[in-house]
């Protein structure tokens, strides 16, 4: 009974905290927004087609590290890239605590309403209104598809809001096609004019695990060794 209990206990360790994550695509993306003055800066991560699951790469003065977050984003894993010959791996750091509460993603609620309309094939106008009179718009935004290898809806604007608009929009695309939404033009407020469009789409093979047993960081930033 004693040998079975810790089989189990063993077999149950190995589901939770030995996991290996593959991804199939590796994206580069570039923002712009004007404020009057022209910001630029660049996004980069792995993708997980079939899970929907990002390993970002984040860069400080030449180190560059990727950051995995669990599912329930209450912990995020970190790895250390290294450069074998022409190929390239990351290597588990360590771990770190981050949200000690996790919120289930809930419906908005909110007094503003949007608007998805069709411009062409592959264009949709996404408008939000500050509330059901439809007059003030706080997001008046072009969304750009193309027909991709796997589908990624997603309008990378900083408002609850288009979660809902992402399903919606969903709905009114060809089920038999697959979409990603490669470029957003959008103005936010009437302040400031922003751009986020994929520079690059490629096809990889990366596989990176995290371990059975976690290392905890002593360090403040997840950079230093």
């Amino acid at each position: 009974m004693k040998k079975n209990l810790l089989f189990l206990i063993c077999f149950i360790s190995n589901i939770v905290f030995s996991q290996k994550y593959h991804f199939d695509y590796f994206i580069k993306e570039k923002s712009e927004y004007q404020t009057p003055k022209k910001h630029v800066w660049n996004k980069e991560w792995f993708y997980d087609t079939k899970n929907g699951v990002r390993l970002n790469l984040e860069s400080e003065n030449n180190n560059i590290i990727a950051v995995l977050y669990s599912h329930d984003y209450k912990l995020k894993h970190v790895f250390k890239m290294k450069n074998i010959g022409k190929q390239v791996n990351f290597l588990y750091k360590h771990s770190r605590k981050i949200n000690q509460e996790h919120y289930p993603e809930i419906p908005y609620k909110g007094k503003e309403v949007f608007e998805i309309k069709k411009l062409d094939s592959s264009k949709y106008s996404f408008v939000v209104f500050k509330n059901s009179k439809r007059k003030k718009k706080v997001i008046d935004a072009v969304v750009n598809l193309v027909i991709g290898e796997f589908e990624y809806i997603d309008f990378r604007i900083d408002h609850i809001i288009t979660r809902e608009a992402e399903k919606q929009l969903k709905n009114l695309l060809n089920q038999n096609q697959k979409y990603i939404v490669r470029s957003v033009d959008y103005k936010y407020n009437s302040k400031y004019n922003r751009s986020n469009f994929f520079e690059l789409i490629q096809k990889v093979d990366l596989t990176v695990e995290v371990p059975k047993v976690l290392k905890e960081s002593t360090n403040w930033s997840d950079f230093e060794e």
